[in-house]
């Protein structure tokens, strides 16, 4: 292992020494370590009492710093250090001043109880009065954060986080991992903004007042095994992050378990969702999310509207997306595709016990096949839409009651989709429930380029007939994708398919 301090450490360090002569010395000092390796064994373990300040002033790089139980003052990490708490040592934030800062890369920090500072407009203002040259320094719009990350390569692991307007505040940050942490009561567990490589697990974040996670303009991200629960807003906001996973969490409580805004390329799997507004809401969101094998079940509210909720919540244009292999049940719309949704694939869903199964809502050229319908109040519903329900087969409605005289698995009569203004059909309803499905993303995308040939226009919806087995669509109109008052531009010399994401 090779341990070298940065130039600009070295002028500090030595600051007698002049400014070519600091430089020529980090330079000596970087050759000597690439011939002479840095033993781990020799870093120093610095046992700090309640001054842990005074301890990191005196560290080298890759110390540790050991702060028994007790209460312990505020402090900043400058350099790569451990600072490790033990027996649960307590510290507390103050107005606009953290409990922790990190501005050094490589800096892990585990085993702390923090009591963060809340919103206080007021208390905020005469601050600022008091302190203009604060205020001067850009500060005055941040939050009370309880802990403050700039840098890369950095961990905080195994604290506890309560009462704070923001818990833990990173801008800016690479490789940073919040792990076996709990955020309670705050306005907003953890803030992430335009950072990347970031991993969430473990984590516990109940009670805030606006989101358990928020994460904005990042990429590289992955929430795993969290529990979110009970946060007034959303338990998980994603806001314009690419190429996310976010995977095995539970999500619940929450008015939003997880909402995706004006996301792509993001893998959303296995998480549990239960009793929020909405389980799963996808807005604005196109371009390879995938959702997948997550349990969205009682998400039913009714501090609002008595009994509302939905399981999984495609809207406002989020397109060309993969909704696949979910489970809703005993929600109030189990699946939900609503306003200019199009281009999405709908394929091997379990919907059951809902009041609607499924429902879409003013969208064209989804597709929904392999789907199963049990139960639900209304299987399948469809308003002001016009969407393909299905392939070479169809879906599985529990209610369908027509024949299947060749015993080929496929009903002989169409499934007319119920709802005001729907004149859609699954042409090949399936007498038996769905069990065979094969999940290949580019093949589920075909079919979608395949069969999503719908005109933009109410005036051109083509004829669907079957001849001889076989589904036939015929239009008197060139295909081209809808477009909807709110829709965004949309170029057909650049489909978005342009990435491969494993499921």
């Amino acid at each position: 292992m090779i341990i070298a301090k940065s130039p600009k450490y070295f002028c500090m360090k030595f600051s007698t020494i002049k400014c070519n002569e600091k430089a020529i010395f980090a330079l000596l000092v970087l050759t000597l370590f690439i011939y002479v390796p840095f033993d781990p064994v020799s870093a120093s373990v610095i046992q700090a009492g309640a001054d842990i300040q005074t301890a990191i002033n005196s560290a080298e790089v890759g110390d540790t710093i050991v702060v028994g139980p007790g209460e312990a003052n505020r402090f900043e990490v400058d350099r790569p250090l451990t600072i490790e708490g033990q027996g649960g040592p307590i510290l507390s934030a103050d107005l606009q001043k953290p409990a922790i800062i990190v501005s050094s890369d490589g800096v892990t920090i585990s085993g702390f109880r923090i009591k963060g500072v809340g919103k206080d407009t007021t208390a905020k203002f005469n601050y600022y009065m008091q302190n203009p040259a604060a205020a001067a320094g850009g500060s005055f719009d941040e939050p009370n954060s309880a802990v403050v990350v700039r840098g890369e390569g950095i961990s905080i692991k195994n604290c506890s986080i309560f009462g704070a307007q923001v818990a833990i505040s990173a801008k800016n940050v690479q490789d940073l991992v919040l792990q076996n942490t709990t955020m309670d009561g705050c306005d907003t567990g953890a803030s992430i903004l335009q950072s990347k490589k970031v991993k969430v697990t473990a984590c516990h974040i109940t009670n805030c007042k606006k989101y358990g996670l928020e994460i904005v303009r990042s990429r590289d991200v992955v929430l795993d095994n969290n529990s979110i629960v009970n946060n007034t807003n959303a338990g998980i906001l994603l806001k314009e992050t690419n190429d996310g996973i976010i995977q095995d969490n539970i999500l619940s409580t929450n008015t939003f378990g997880l909402s995706l805004w004006n996301a792509s390329y993001n893998q959303v799997r296995r998480n549990h969702v239960d009793h929020n507004y909405y389980g799963i809401l996808v807005t604005s969101s196109s371009n390879y999310n995938n959702i997948t094998d997550n349990l969205a079940e009682d998400n039913s509210r009714s501090e609002i509207v008595t009994g509302f909720g939905i399981g999984i919540s495609l809207q406002e244009n989020s397109s060309y997306n993969l909704l696949i292999r979910n489970t809703a049940k005993g929600n109030f719309n189990g699946l939900e595709l609503s306003r200019g949704c199009k281009f999405n694939a709908v394929y091997d869903n379990n919907a059951s016990d809902n009041k609607h199964g499924i429902r879409l809502n003013e969208n064209r050229n989804n597709l929904i096949f392999g789907n199963n319908f049990m139960r639900n109040n209304i299987n399948a519903y469809e308003n002001t839409s016009l969407n393909i329900w299905n392939t070479t087969f169809g879906n599985y409605y529990n209610d369908y009651t027509g024949k299947d005289e060749n015993n080929d698995g496929i009903g002989d009569q169409p499934y007319s989709l119920p709802g005001p203004e729907s004149r859609s059909f699954d042409q090949r309803p399936l007498i038996r429930p769905y069990r065979e499905a094969v999940l290949n993303g580019t093949s589920i995308r075909d079919e979608v380029k395949k069969y999503a040939v719908f005109g933009p226009a109410d005036d051109e919806y083509p004829t669907i007939s079957k001849q001889k087995g076989v589904m036939v669509i015929s239009r008197k109109a060139s295909s081209l994708p809808p477009k909807w008052t709110d829709s965004r531009a949309f170029d057909a010399s650049a489909p978005p398919f342009q990435k491969e994401n494993d499921f």
